[in-house]
């Protein structure tokens, strides 16, 4: 059985240190109030990342972080709820799946995983971009 509370609990704690880090205190606390300030924080980390050094392990920790990104920010600004689907294409045998009910009030399932392998393939891209792509599919 899958624990997803648990999985989840290190998304957000992830996430504000990453952005701590960053830019300090001020920066965590207005994460904390809306997860899109950091944005582009995270973006100029990103960018000077030396992805032509990068090894497996790298890609997939920027992977991993950028994940926890989208599901906190699915969580928190489009008041998503995540679950488990299971798939056994997967090494893990499942993902993280967040459902989303659109402005439309159509219910939409995202896969954060998916969403941001796309934006880091072949090179990643700007996180206001892939924040661009959660809003179109958080809201349809």
């Amino acid at each position: 059985m899958i624990d997803i509370d648990a999985f989840l609990s290190g998304c957000l704690p992830a996430v504000r240190s990453w952005v701590e880090q960053l830019g300090g205190d001020r920066a965590a606390l207005a994460f904390d109030a809306d997860p899109l300030t950091a944005v582009d924080l995270l973006d100029r980390d990103v960018q000077r990342m030396p992805f032509n050094e990068f090894e497996t392990d790298d890609w997939i920790a920027l992977h991993t972080d950028l994940t926890a990104l989208v599901l906190v920010v699915l969580m928190q600004t489009y008041g998503g709820r995540c679950r488990a689907r299971m798939d056994e294409s997967l090494p893990t045998g499942w993902e993280p799946v967040v459902d989303v009910v659109g402005p439309d009030v159509e219910p939409r399932v995202i896969a954060p995983m998916t969403l941001v392998h796309e934006h880091l393939v072949p090179v990643p891209q700007r996180l206001p971009r892939l924040m661009e792509a959660v809003a179109r599919q958080a809201t349809g």
